[in-house]
């Protein structure tokens, strides 16, 4: 019985043996500058096993959990193997970046120590206190670049030395006030500040919670509306509701809101930005959009349809278009796709009205983009009153070609002499005659000035053609006048 006894006993003192081989070996309380994320507790295992440190606490005045690493940054293990060290840390990430040529084992706590003192405690797992250091301002490494270092029995102020062997002797003190000896002169009872280690001031941003999506680039048509629709989510690509959403469109304007729509004036290259905010997080993405003049034409036909000819060069989506007349308006559906150098042709029955000289193509938001029988960068080529006539067989083929009217000036005849009465007699051959013939029947039937203007030319290329006929034959008679 007593052997059992003793043998239990042994058993309940192995895990407080192993919890008093870890010793606070070293700490910074106070560090120069700003203490965020600088203050440190070093711990050692002095002892010959390995230690975890899942279930430890570290007490600043009240009980803290370590963190396993790598939660929140931390680095290194959460078991303590022989004669190693360990950094227990207020923020692992940043005192990291702070600090990017140590490495080691770094375990992220909830760390606050006090300027002024306190006593800081190691707890083990069965809640015993394996270690504990208490300190006040009066031990130096207050404020002047030193951590507090374990030396035998007791801590001394030097230079920090994370993650490696302490300092055997202390730093040099600071510089005070002068003082005055025995005889009244004044004298210096202290060093300079020892030279501190180099650390960096980098301070890793933190992590984004929230991210913006403005879409995709896009190449849109001058004046003309197009719809951006801003997305906000985060880190597991879920919705974020109840945010705010700015969009700079890079043209000298702004809105809010999640879905907009926005035009360009001018054609040209534009970055578009969205931010989008909730509380204080903050995240903005952007899209490039190109502006191109619309590079359309727009017809009018004897049948009442209209059509849209595409030069741009590549597709277009002329989605919530408009083609009006007077009152009335057709308005295209949406994904009404144009192809690269095609024809858009729509019916007189399904646009509900007759086209006329009076039709306008018109962008999503009212504005005039072209009128009847006009194509972009140039004039109407017909009259205010005239419509343009294509026949059945053409208009496969050349219905959407714009073909500029020849004007015909009409002037008073004069009174001609007898000669010039012969030579005209003598020019109307039967060439010239089948020209008025034809010029009349299309006059007859409607077919438009074009007709008039063709017929006009080839009547003159006739008579040209017998002007030098006779001449050659030497048929022209010469009067004298008296």
């Amino acid at each position: 019985m007593i052997r059992h006894i003793a043998i239990g006993s042994l058993v309940a003192l192995l895990p407080a043996t192993a919890s008093a081989n870890v010793v606070i070996s070293e700490f910074l309380y106070d560090a120069q500058g700003t203490d965020a994320d600088q203050e440190f507790v070093e711990i050692y295992n002095s002892g010959s096993a390995t230690v975890d440190l899942t279930k430890w606490k570290v007490n600043d005045g009240s009980n803290h959990t370590l963190n396993v690493p790598p939660k929140n940054g931390g680095t290194g293990a959460i078991s303590l193997s022989a004669g190693s060290y360990a950094l227990l840390v207020d923020n692992a990430a940043n005192f990291i970046a702070a600090h990017p040529g140590l490495s080691g084992t770094i375990i992220d706590t909830v760390l606050s120590l006090s300027n002024t003192g306190v006593t800081i405690q190691l707890v083990g797992e069965d809640g015993s206190v394996a270690d504990s250091a208490a300190y006040t301002k009066d031990l130096g490494a207050a404020g002047d670049g030193n951590s507090l270092q374990k030396n035998g029995s007791s801590f001394i102020p030097a230079a920090p030395t994370p993650l490696a062997a302490n300092a055997s002797t202390p730093a040099p003190p600071v510089q005070t006030e002068n003082s005055q000896d025995s005889t009244g002169n004044s004298t210096s009872n202290s060093q300079p500040a020892p030279t501190l280690p180099a650390v960096s001031s980098y301070v890793a941003p933190p992590e984004p919670k929230i991210f913006a999506d403005a879409g995709s680039d896009r190449t849109v048509i001058v004046g003309a509306d197009t719809e951006f629709l801003g997305r906000a989510f985060n880190r597991q690509k879920e919705d974020v509701e109840r945010v705010r959403f700015l969009w700079n469109f890079g043209d000298g304007s702004i809105a809010d809101g999640k879905a907009l729509l926005h035009h360009f004036e001018y054609p040209g290259k534009y970055v578009v930005v969205l931010t989008i905010a909730e509380n204080r997080d903050a995240a903005s993405d952007r899209l490039v959009v190109t502006a191109e003049p619309a590079r359309l034409g727009f017809a009018v036909v004897s049948d009442g349809s209209v059509s849209i000819r595409n030069d741009a060069g590549r597709d277009l989506d002329l989605s919530r278009w408009i083609i009006r007349s007077f009152n009335t308006s057709f308005t295209l559906p949406e994904n009404s796709i144009v192809l690269r150098g095609e024809t858009l042709r729509i019916p007189q029955k399904t646009l509900g009205f007759w086209s006329g000289a009076e039709s306008e193509l018109q962008y999503p938001n009212g504005v005039v983009a072209l009128r009847a029988n006009e194509s972009s960068g140039t004039v109407p080529i017909a009259s205010a009153g005239a419509i343009s006539e294509v026949s059945e067989s053409a208009n496969e083929e050349s219905v959407d070609e714009f073909i500029p009217v020849v004007p015909i000036i009409a002037s008073v005849p004069e009174e001609k002499t007898e000669t010039e009465q012969t030579r005209d007699e003598e020019s109307a051959s039967p060439e010239a005659t089948e020209s008025s013939q034809v010029a009349a029947v299309a006059s007859s039937d409607g077919s438009g000035f074009w007709w008039m203007g063709a017929l006009l030319f080839a009547g003159l290329s006739g008579a040209g053609a017998i002007a030098a006929k006779r001449l050659r034959a030497k048929e022209w008679d010469i009067v004298e006048e008296k």
